[in-house]
């Protein structure tokens, strides 16, 4: 066969395996005949090693997270994070609290994002919690109240979900 004949019936093959699908949306019970569909499959390894040219830190620091609440001039800063962060599986849904929390749920009744990670793990983990009153440690005049250190030496194993509240 001419090989400049080959791109041509590579399309048409293409094009006839395509021909006779569709794209159409799925009620509910047309779903619960359909297994093994799901969708996107994340699996994440973080491995958060020192910087031996940072040298705020004994031996170099690791990496560094500042967060500036709305409306103020400090930041929350958790810093010299380490170790190795990891999860096979990852949903995020769409929740509305309507009851729980002691009775919160009810008077809140709003949506909520939930997010939960499968088989997350945390390996030698290292981080410093504290307040600075600059988000950079590059700048001048950076002053930094650290007010805990947490060391995990081996496997922690985290469940849960997180909820993310939207503000009214």
């Amino acid at each position: 066969m001419n090989s400049a004949r080959l791109p041509l019936l590579a399309t048409l093959l293409l094009a006839a395996t395509t021909a006779h699908s569709e794209m159409r949306g799925l009620d509910d019970s047309e779903m619960a005949d359909v297994s093994g569909q799901d969708g996107v499959s994340l699996s994440v390894n973080f491995n958060l090693a020192a910087n031996t040219a940072d040298t705020r830190c004994t031996g170099g620091c690791g990496a560094r997270l500042a967060i500036q609440p709305l409306n103020s001039t400090g930041y929350i800063v958790l810093d010299n994070i380490k170790g190795t962060f990891s999860f096979d599986g990852m949903s995020i849904d769409m929740v509305t609290i309507n009851n729980g929390f002691n009775g919160d749920g009810a008077l809140f009744n709003r949506q909520a994002m939930k997010i939960g990670l499968t088989n997350a793990s945390a390996t030698n983990l290292q981080f410093t919690l504290g307040g600075a009153n600059q988000g950079k440690v590059s700048g001048s005049g950076l002053q930094q109240t650290n007010l805990l250190t947490y060391q995990a030496t081996g496997a922690v194993k985290l469940t849960g979900n997180v909820y993310v509240f939207g503000t009214p």
